[in-house]
């Protein structure tokens, strides 16, 4: 039974009819109103709460995503490729390629490596922005904050966080976006990095790797057995071989 019909047997008609739907009026208490348009008033009622609903949930992905404030609106469309620059064209490619394939269900993992200044974390952000609008669950962070939050951990006044805590809850985004590796993670750090790589491989969840490092130094840093399971879903390499782009232009 739908909402008009339950609104008809449940109060009276009168002789007054609505002039927009042409239908007979219902006493409602002291007022007389139309069904349909009670009905169109609920509906309108629900959709904007529903958008309200919808839109505090995307505040609440985007906010725990924690993409630098700098690239809260680096997307792919905006994206500059230098017409004279092939590998920027690819590197924009593989990342929105990968993107499509993680929408419909890929959970393949990507390493993108290249200096300074390339563009490497604005194709990042732009990933996880479209992730985060499909409602998925993201997160960004440098490897050296990732050694870091575990390292708190260790704190003994931190009595609600332990080591196997913040590993675990870096395993449960959908994609983690690695940013800086290589560069201030090393020795003991690099050990702890390396622990969430390996959780997120055997919990199943992919993760996108940035470095300055080259793919054939990454590949030794990361060491045999973490190199092939990052190969073992799926892995897209995206090497950005291209000068500084912040030298003159944005990037």
């Amino acid at each position: 039974m739908n909402a008009m019909t339950l609104i008809k047997k449940g109060f009276q008609a009168v002789e007054a009819y609505c002039a927009t739907h042409q239908v007979a009026k219902v006493q409602a208490g002291i007022y007389q109103i139309c069904p349909k348009c009670a009905v169109s008033d609920v509906e309108t009622t629900n959709s904007e709460r529903q958008a309200e609903v919808d839109r505090i949930v995307r505040e609440k992905h985007f906010s725990g995503a924690m993409l630098p404030a700098r690239h809260a609106e680096s997307g792919f469309k905006n994206y500059n490729v230098d017409t004279n620059n092939q590998g920027q064209a690819n590197a924009l490619n593989q990342c929105v390629t990968y993107t499509k394939s993680f929408i419909s269900g890929s959970r393949s993992n990507l390493i993108m490596v290249g200096s300074t200044g390339v563009g490497k974390t604005h194709l990042s952000c732009a990933t996880a922005r479209t992730l985060l609008n499909k409602g998925m669950y993201v997160r960004y962070i440098t490897s050296e904050e990732l050694a870091q939050r575990i390292m708190s951990a260790w704190d003994k006044n931190t009595k609600d966080q332990s080591e196997e805590s913040v590993i675990y809850d870096f395993t449960q985004y959908d994609l983690l976006i690695l940013d800086e590796y290589g560069l201030h993670d090393r020795e003991k750090r690099l050990e702890l990095v390396h622990k969430v790589l390996y959780a997120r491989y055997d919990a199943g969840r992919p993760t996108m790797l940035i470095s300055n490092l080259t793919i054939v130094d990454l590949e030794k840093d990361l060491g045999d057995r973490l190199w092939s399971r990052f190969q073992h879903d799926g892995l897209t390499v995206v090497e950005c071989n291209w000068g500084d782009q912040r030298v003159g232009s944005a990037a």
